[in-house]
Formats: C-alpha cells, sequence, structure tokens
C-alpha cells in the first residue's frame, strides 16, 4: 500500500494544542488526534485557531500507529521559531552557484549537488537567514574550508526554507547560537 494517502478533504484545526515555539500540534479529524510538524506546514506559515486545513497522511515515522500531517496547506499564521520570532520564509540571496540541497544533517552540516551534479559540503554556519532542508533549492558561494584548506565548501547559503535557529547544545557561553566550533 501507498505510504501517503491523500486526505480528500478539509478538517477544522484544533488551535489549543499547537505551540507554534515548539513547531508542532495537532489536529483534530473525525475524533481522532492527527500529529503536524511545523516543517510540513507552508513555508513560512503555520496553522492557527479556526484555519481550515488540507493535507495528505502518513504514519509517524517514530510511531507508525500514528498519524502524521503532510504537505499541510490552508496556514494562515506566520511561522513562529523556538524563540518568538516570527519565521517570514527563505532569504533571496545573491550566491554565484545555485543547488539543490541533498541532505542536511540535525549535527549542522550537509551536502548540496551542484548544477554540474558535483556534491558540495556546507555547514550550519555559513547559512543566512534560513536553513535548509532535502530538496530546498539554494544560493551559495563557494570558498575555502576552514578545517581543510586543500577543500572548498559553499559559503553564504540562502533559500532554506526553515528557520534558522540556534543549537540548544551550543552557545551556553556568551556567543549563543551555532557558535564558532561549527566554522
Amino acid at each position: 500500500p501507498p505510504r501517503s494517502t491523500l486526505f480528500p478533504y478539509t478538517t477544522l484545526f484544533r488551535s489549543q494544542t499547537y505551540n507554534g515555539q515548539k513547531g508542532f500540534g495537532f489536529i483534530e479529524m473525525q475524533g481522532k488526534t492527527v500529529f503536524v510538524h511545523g516543517s510540513d506546514c507552508e513555508v513560512g506559515k503555520q496553522p492557527k485557531a479556526g484555519d481550515i486545513l488540507s493535507f495528505t497522511l502518513e504514519p509517524r515515522r517514530n510511531n507508525p500507529e500514528h498519524m502524521q500531517a503532510k504537505n499541510v496547506t490552508g496556514c494562515t499564521a506566520a511561522r513562529e521559531t523556538s524563540t518568538g520570532a516570527i519565521f517570514s520564509g527563505p532569504v533571496d540571496g545573491t550566491g554565484t552557484h545555485t543547488g539543490t540541497v541533498k541532505i542536511h544533517s540535525h549535527k549542522g552540516f550537509g551536502f548540496i549537488t551542484m548544477a554540474d551534479g558535483n556534491e558540495i559540503f556546507f555547514n550550519i554556519t555559513d547559512c543566512v537567514g534560513s536553513k535548509p532542508v532535502a530538496g530546498d533549492v539554494v544560493k551559495f558561494d563557494v570558498g575555502q574550508s576552514i578545517k581543510d584548506p586543500s577543500k572548498t565548501q559553499a559559503r553564504n547559503i540562502t533559500g532554506g526554507s526553515q528557520p534558522l535557529e540556534p543549537r540548544p547544545d551550543l552557545g551556553k557561553g556568551d556567543k549563543g547560537g551555532w557558535g564558532p566550533m561549527w566554522g
């Protein structure tokens, strides 16, 4: 059977269970509760009370017995970040190269497939204004790697579809956020 099932009609979102700062919540669907993550909503938006939402359903990756909403549309609130700031969407940059994000690790790095098919490493500290996820088309410049000057990596990366947020396990000192150790 297909992993994703098109939910053929709209449903009323139960607003009291969505937390914009945490980036997830729940949709009430015919007496069942469906998980929704902010990254599965329209870019730069999140659900709010009274929104009528359309979405597809998939089993949750970490708990396949429960369903998760994907490709959620109809969100009318601006997306919040974990600090409560509003995420207004991707930054349109001026990078000299364009590519598609192949993978982005939760550890703060990833790879971009360039137009010529070659892949280039990137570090989250080189992202400007937003964080890319797999499938995002981004603009970037190419520069020398700090860790290995014989290699290059993507710099000044723009066009990511998710908020650029500080890592919770870093920034314990006065610098905060991703910090210089990620360079």
